[in-house]
């Protein structure tokens, strides 16, 4: 059924232009059994699922082997079940993976592993040869592709005046990844150098945006920087609007709002899309901010708020951004539905941009509920289909499970 509405709705090119989505049955990713695991979406750009022409793949760290590791699941759009489930890192431990769809079937997928980041290609054979992408001292890594087979990858890397940016451009050979130019500094510092969590996007004729968290500035604040092709990258720029504390504050905020996790996307229109977390209402604690960007992510513009009033109450987590055909996709987990409430920890809403304004937001009907559904990540297919996978428990500190769920927009008459 699910692939059948898709092809109902192949060829228009625009999302939801309202929160009215709808969703297959979730299907559990996971191996059953008896056993109490933990699962984690926490990667840098939150990259945890990628959208192929007709497959989907998700990726993921458990500590089901006694140890955390990086696992993948891949399934046919409409598929109650995954067609493949691997194992892709292969030292000691590994964490916060990230993937992407190269085309035919084929996905690159990259993660922590044993102090450095690693990368690695799949396709229906399975996972080809593990790459190192850099030497030890690496984390945080997060990926980028775009139409054209561009292919990129950012990290945290430790140096002698503290932790900074690196990013370098990948190709696939056989089924092996390799390095296509060295990795590059995005913002090289001398002080108070502490650069933490990148995103990364195409923007259009195969300019690379990257973002992140900096702390130059004695607390965190968002940067962002961009190279044309074989240029160099551009001095970075401030992304959030700092707001600076009151002359009476109090210590607690002296050093102004925080910030952290920021996303970035881009749609087939060629806008791009920034969104994060940012904690400039200090009552209600962290929401989801966004600003955009026209010119190939050369400067972005005002902040906005994404999330509509009736999260205004409550703190937002996990946030993570799919860009596709017309617009945008937002999600995240909120308690709004709970107001206290122990045993409703959580749930994945949901909101979509297009025409330039966020809609209002969707509790996700299979994503909500009793107990926690939460740490969301999506991706948007050629179709217009969105992809979402979020992890399910009891409680806060309860054994998790992890689940996807393909949507499409609810009516015809949504797609305006």
């Amino acid at each position: 059924m699910r692939y059948l509405l898709a092809l109902v709705f192949a060829g228009l090119p625009i999302i939801a232009g309202a929160a009215e989505w709808r969703f297959d049955s979730p299907v559990e990713l996971t191996a059953k059994d008896t056993a109490a695991h933990f699962h984690h979406h926490d990667g840098a750009g939150r990259r945890h699922v990628a959208a192929g022409e007709q497959e989907v793949a998700v990726v993921w760290e458990d500590d089901h082997s006694g140890m955390p590791q990086v696992y993948m699941a891949v399934l046919a759009y409409g598929a109650d079940a995954p067609a493949a489930r691997y194992r892709l890192s292969l030292g000691d431990e590994a964490y916060e993976p990230a993937v992407v769809a190269a085309g035919d079937g084929r996905w690159v997928a990259a993660w922590e592993q044993d102090g450095t980041v690693v990368a690695r290609f799949i396709d229906g054979d399975g996972p080809g040869p593990v790459t190192p992408l850099v030497e030890k001292g690496a984390r945080q890594v997060t990926l980028a592709r775009d139409g054209a087979g561009r292919l990129a990858a950012a990290w945290a890397k430790s140096t002698p005046v503290g932790q900074l940016l690196e990013a370098t451009l990948l190709r696939v050979e056989g089924r092996r990844i390799v390095l296509a130019d060295a990795p590059t500094r995005v913002a090289p510092l001398q002080a108070h150098a502490y650069q933490a969590y990148p995103a990364a996007t195409w923007a259009p004729g195969g300019r690379l945006v990257v973002a992140w968290e900096d702390r130059r500035a004695g607390h965190t604040r968002l940067y962002y920087s961009s190279r044309d092709p074989g240029g160099a990258f551009a001095p970075a720029r401030q992304l959030n609007e700092h707001n600076a504390p009151p002359p009476d504050a109090g210590e607690t905020l002296a050093l102004g709002s925080g910030v952290m996790r920021v996303m970035l996307a881009t749609d087939t229109a060629g806008r791009l899309q920034a969104i994060w977390l940012d904690k400039r209402n200090p009552s209600s604690g962290y929401a989801v901010w966004g600003a955009s960007s026209t010119d190939g992510g050369k400067s972005f513009g005002v902040n906005t708020i994404v999330q509509d009033e009736l999260g205004a109450a409550v703190p937002q987590w996990h946030a993570a951004l799919a860009g596709g055909p017309g617009g945008f996709v937002a999600v995240w987990d909120d308690t709004r539905e709970s107001w206290g409430d122990e045993t409703e920890p959580g749930d994945v809403i949901l909101s979509t941009r297009v025409d330039g304004a966020w809609s209002p937001d969707l509790v996700v009907p299979v994503a909500s509920g009793e107990g926690y559904q939460g740490s969301p990540a999506a991706a948007l297919g050629d179709d217009g289909s969105l992809h979402l996978v979020w992890i399910e428990k009891a409680d806060l500190s309860a054994p998790s499970r992890l689940f996807y769920a393909s949507g499409l927009p609810a009516t015809e008459e949504a797609l305006r």
